[in-house]
């Protein structure tokens, strides 16, 4: 069991019991969920979370707020009662956003290996974060900004194979990123 250095579980149990997210749980859900979660409170803004990072908590806002950015763009602004980072947590993907806190704020976070536990747990605590992937993922993904037609290959191969490469492209007529695009598709296509 982990125990705030001040004591604040009782207190945290309210406050999370006047967040719509936690209705559907019981007081000693709420208390095992309190538990479980270490709770953390900052008085300037700080990163909950940064994008294109592996995942290793999600957090509980108590109070404050917190800017959702993808890349420079703040597409979405959390408040109290949000469970923020979630989804990827579970999925164990990269982070999609990046988190800050934009004030004085207190969140309680859960460690990956102690959410897998509530989860089985608490069924209420699945059914929440269901909730919250079902609100967070359209917007991340409406304001994610589109991937580009072409990219760049960046890719280390010996030097004589690169200009046989050429070679062959220059004599069938076709430039090397044409002749390169359709090696690839071909590649692909056989597999």
């Amino acid at each position: 069991m982990k125990v705030d250095a001040e004591g604040h579980q009782e207190e945290d149990v309210r406050r999370l019991r006047q967040f719509n997210a936690f209705d559907k749980f019981s007081d000693g859900e709420l208390r095992r969920l309190v538990e479980a979660a270490h709770r953390i409170a900052r008085s300037k803004p700080w990163p909950l979370i940064l994008e294109q990072t592996p995942s290793d908590a999600c957090y509980i806002m108590l109070s404050g707020e917190a800017g959702v950015y993808v890349g420079q763009d703040r597409i979405a602004v959390l408040g109290p009662g949000e469970v923020i980072g979630e989804s990827v947590l579970r999925r164990g993907q990269l982070r999609s956003a990046t988190v800050t806190t934009t004030g004085p704020s207190e969140v309680l976070r859960i460690e990956r290996d102690e959410l897998a536990g509530l989860l089985e747990e608490l069924p209420a605590l699945r059914e929440t974060m269901d909730a919250t992937v079902a609100r967070h993922e359209p917007v991340v993904r409406a304001q994610a900004k589109p991937k580009p037609d072409r990219c760049r290959v960046d890719a280390l191969v010996p030097a004589g194979l690169v200009e046989r490469f050429e070679e062959a492209a220059t004599g069938a007529g076709v430039s090397v990123t044409a002749a390169l695009e359709d090696a690839l598709t071909q590649w692909i296509a056989a597999r």
